[in-house]
């Protein structure tokens, strides 16, 4: 007898499906076979299963690998055991979790009928393996640099809930020269106001191309906001 599983489809738009965790799949077929949860599919298809969770292995490896390529970036003076220490912390199940929830990637599986009335959404063990098949997702369709920025960004929020976010230009600056081998250079566009309360205007270039534009009521100010915005729309992103 064949068994038939009940799943729960969400309604998902277009948009929300273009960029995945910043990506944008030229493989559509990889993206569902990622947030097809084991769950929701019957004995039939088995080959449906296989694949998650060949994506779930990937993802766990590819994850581990860009967050202990950012670590050793990041910390050169660290030891092998704090390194080992941070990077456990960010591959840790609850952190994974905490990032499937983060890019919205609880409202996009597909789970089954029974996963989703035990609260399979909100289940660390669902959202971290998805998000690792999600990664692996990513890596196969092309998105390796993403996956290093993502990696990159991870590990300067929080390295074990222990360091505070850096100043948006330190963080512009490492991830431009390790994703691109280049700095960024600020110039200053224009000063307008009163002499007591000026505003600044001023313009961050990668590579000679201008990214984005801050103002602030000192230059310093402005270079901070042009770099938070950069951070947004880095190329490669």
């Amino acid at each position: 007898m064949t068994v038939i599983t009940q799943q729960v489809v969400p309604e998902v738009s277009r948009e929300k499906l273009d960029r995945i965790l910043g990506h944008q799949f030229r493989d559509p077929a990889l993206l569902e076979a990622a947030l097809t949860h084991p769950s929701s599919t019957d004995p039939s298809q088995a080959d449906v299963r296989r694949r998650y969770q060949r994506l779930e292995f990937l993802g766990d490896a590819v994850w581990g690998l860009y967050v202990s390529d950012a670590l050793v970036s990041q910390y050169p003076t660290a030891s092998e055991g704090e390194l080992t220490r941070h990077r456990a912390a960010l591959v840790s199940a609850a952190a994974l979790a905490d990032m499937a929830e983060a890019h919205g990637l609880s409202s996009l599986l597909v789970l089954s009928k029974g996963e989703e009335l035990t609260g399979g959404r909100q289940k660390i063990r669902v959202l971290s393996n998805t998000f690792e098949a999600v990664i692996g997702a990513i890596y196969l369709d092309g998105g390796a640099t993403r996956l290093r920025r993502l990696a990159w960004e991870a590990c300067l929020r929080s390295v074990g809930g222990q360091r505070s976010p850096l100043d948006p230009k330190t963080t512009l600056q490492q991830l431009t020269q390790s994703l691109q081998r280049m700095t960024p250079r600020y110039r200053l566009i224009r000063r307008s106001g009163a002499p007591h309360a000026p505003t600044f205007e001023v313009e961050v270039k990668i590579g000679g191309s201008p990214i984005a534009r801050g103002k602030g009521g000192s230059r310093q100010e402005a270079e901070r906001e042009a770099a938070r915005k950069a951070l947004t729309t880095l190329p490669g992103a």
